[in-house]
């Protein structure tokens, strides 16, 4: 399951990687990266994203999305 989702009102992209629950993270300034118990990436969140540089390449994320079933939302 990969989907991207951004939250306009907190300013959240978040790219979710795997359907599965996050026990670990790593923080990186605006950057948070959640892992299983496995050490495998589940989501990654992107504080403070811009909506209006998401909106401008939204368009071009939909292909990768697309490819492995997932879909971008705008919320």
């Amino acid at each position: 399951m990969n989907k991207i989702d951004y939250d306009k009102e907190a300013e959240v992209m978040s790219v979710i990687v795997a359907d599965k629950k996050s026990v670990d993270s790593d923080i990186r300034g605006n950057v948070v990266i959640d892992y299983d118990n496995k050490g495998e990436i589940v989501k990654v969140n992107f504080y403070n994203f811009s909506f209006n540089m998401f909106k401008k390449y939204k368009n071009q994320l939909n292909p990768f999305v697309r490819s492995s079933g997932g879909h971008v939302a705008v919320r």
